[in-house]
């Protein structure tokens, strides 16, 4: 993308050697906790305690202190987010009031992003048109101005998208989260954990779509 800042191409370089270096050795404890989640699939009598518990789980096997997760909404077709974990109230408040129609979702000049695999996106702060305006929906406001020492470093304004696709473009819903506990771009082991955990997730949500038929 023309005048793409040079942070976020090495940002870029060090995800995907990340991503592509991941070992199967290193997923144990994700695998073990994504078992769990999918054990407890058939006790969430509800959508919002499936999403809920997703949250939670993801907060606990990934090591992200935010997390958040939206759905299509099946009346007006808008992407909305639903549960929340992590979040301060006020930061949580904003982000129930954000909706997106497909098209802003996915458009490049409103969340210009890193593109991992088809279902990882990474956000990055510095290169982010719309970070000022939603600077509520952020836990520290205050730091998404702070310069990022290294291409390593996960700064607030970053984020991560796993998107939830039900089949081709059939985009259903999506998990982000943000502030890593060690405060450094996810590695293989964990993008690839997640995209296993959305892939769960997904069916998870269209049974519960479909019980609710």
């Amino acid at each position: 993308m023309p005048g793409t800042p040079p942070i976020v191409r090495e940002i870029e370089s060090h995800l995907k050697v990340s991503y592509a270096s991941a070992s199967k050795g290193d997923c144990e404890k994700m695998m073990d906790g994504t078992q769990g989640f999918v054990s407890r699939i058939h006790m969430n009598n509800s959508m919002q305690r499936l999403l809920q518990d997703a949250a939670r789980t993801v907060h606990s096997i990934f090591q992200f202190q935010e997390v958040s997760i939206g759905l299509k909404d099946p009346v007006d077709g808008k992407y909305r987010y639903l549960a929340i974990v992590g979040y301060t109230r006020e930061a949580e408040d904003a982000l129930k009031k954000v909706s997106y129609t497909y098209e802003e979702f996915i458009s490049q000049q409103e969340f210009p992003a890193i593109r991992i695999s088809k279902m990882l996106d990474m956000n990055i702060g510095e290169n982010q048109p719309n970070l000022e305006k939603e600077k509520k929906c952020w836990n520290r406001p205050s730091q998404l101005t702070d310069p990022r020492k290294s291409p390593e470093d996960f700064t607030e304004g970053d984020y991560l998208d796993v998107y939830m696709y039900a089949s081709g473009t059939d985009l259903v819903g999506w998990i982000e989260v943000s502030a890593p506990r060690d405060g450094k771009m996810p590695n293989g082991r964990t993008m690839k954990g997640l995209e296993l955990f959305g892939s769960m997730l997904t069916i998870a949500v269209l049974y519960q779509i479909s019980r609710t038929k």
